[in-house]
């Protein structure tokens, strides 16, 4: 699985490479090719997967060896698919388009055209014959470790490429320097009166005073506050014996799985508030606390734990609404915090997007760090 990940972000930069110098020299001007920030083309990563899976299939003996024209069909129908698929989804989101075939012949509404699919297609076959085994073999040649490690900094490095390309695009920052510029001086007044009155620091104040830096007391009453209503949110929880279980069995490292979902949860709880994002902070809470609650050992070589990445956010998700009757966007949040590895399972509210950005992120320390845990007292 994780040599899948890192042939993703190889070809995606291999792609981003062709199309970069290409159309730079086309235009005689530097041209940044990609939707994301970083040097990656995604759409070329998911069609190598594709054809590495195709590879794999015929070296395991599932497929017979494939002739040149059956990959230069693979090739060619795997861009048409991908290429207006991608097109019109970018459409739908941001109103733009990356590329468009308008003035080439026998063009698909300008998506996709049948002469740069052939040209795709017959890329295809050096691709497959000689790229991808060497690749294999690269690949295969290093520790499991090692990849473990390289596919969470991976995974973790697009992740949070594609939510400040999301929120370049949708004016999200534009968005956020308004409020603070609005917030600002009415902060102060605030943080005065809630001081003077110690006992008035409770839900929305704490979520105000929390996002500055105060000097010295203050910030220290800010941070015990802040902890203190997420303890409020999760201390239900661990007077469960389902919930308690999570503590038996190790998710990185020497991470527990419980301690892990607490870790999740806490980030997810303060990139919320830090970034003023407005997610629900009860439903963001819970659902990352539940989030990994498949309740086995993962490591423990049973064959059917080799797809545990793509099955246990479901697993969790069945074992949460079994206990805790959550709700459809918990549910949603939890089946897709494994996104982009489950591609087809994209979070589609703030609270599955943080939980998911805060999953990369914890276990890449997790792993990198032993038994690291975030300081939450409790």
């Amino acid at each position: 699985m994780n040599k899948y990940i890192i042939a993703f972000f190889l070809f995606g930069f291999l792609g981003w490479v062709w199309e970069s110098i290409y159309c730079t020299i086309r235009k005689r001007k530097w041209a940044n090719r990609g939707f994301l920030y970083g040097p990656i083309c995604p759409i070329y990563g998911f069609g190598a997967l594709l054809i590495f899976y195709a590879y794999n299939l015929t070296e395991s003996g599932y497929l017979p060896d494939i002739e040149w024209w059956m990959i230069f069909i693979l090739g060619f129908t795997i861009s048409m698919v991908l290429e207006y698929s991608a097109s019109w989804a970018l459409e739908k989101m941001f109103r733009a388009r990356w590329w468009d075939y308008s003035n080439v012949l026998l063009n698909i509404k300008g998506r996709t055209s049948i002469p740069t699919s052939a040209a795709f297609g017959f890329a295809a076959i050096p691709v497959m014959k000689i790229f991808i085994p060497l690749a294999d073999r690269g690949l295969s040649s290093l520790s499991e470790s090692l990849l473990n490690i390289q596919a969470l900094i991976f995974i973790s490095i697009i992740s949070i490429d594609t939510t400040l390309t999301i929120s370049s695009l949708t004016n999200f920052q534009n968005y956020v320097a308004y409020l603070d510029e609005k917030f600002q001086n009415h902060m102060t007044n605030i943080v005065d009166q809630i001081y003077s009155n110690q006992n008035s620091f409770y839900n929305k104040a704490v979520q105000r005073i929390a996002v500055f830096k105060l000097p010295g007391r203050k910030n220290r009453i800010a941070k015990q506050l802040r902890e203190k209503k997420f303890v409020e949110l999760i201390k239900d929880y661990y007077e469960s014996d389902v919930v308690k279980q999570m503590d038996e069995y190790i998710q990185h490292g020497t991470t527990t799985t419980l301690k892990h979902c607490e870790n999740v949860a806490w980030i997810s709880y303060l990139i919320n508030e830090k970034l003023r994002l407005d997610a629900d902070e009860k439903e963001l809470v819970e659902a990352a606390i539940l989030h990994d609650l498949y309740i086995y050992d993962w490591h423990d070589g049973d064959p059917s734990r080799k797809t545990h990445g793509f099955d246990h956010p479901d697993i969790a998700c069945s074992n949460a609404v079994k206990h805790f009757g959550i709700s459809k966007k918990q549910q949603e949040a939890i089946r897709s915090h494994m996104w982009p590895l489950n591609i087809t399972k994209i979070p589609k509210s703030r609270e599955a997007l943080i939980i998911c950005l805060a999953d990369k992120y914890c276990a890449l320390i997790e792993t990198i760090r032993l038994n690291k845990h975030f300081g939450l007292r409790h």
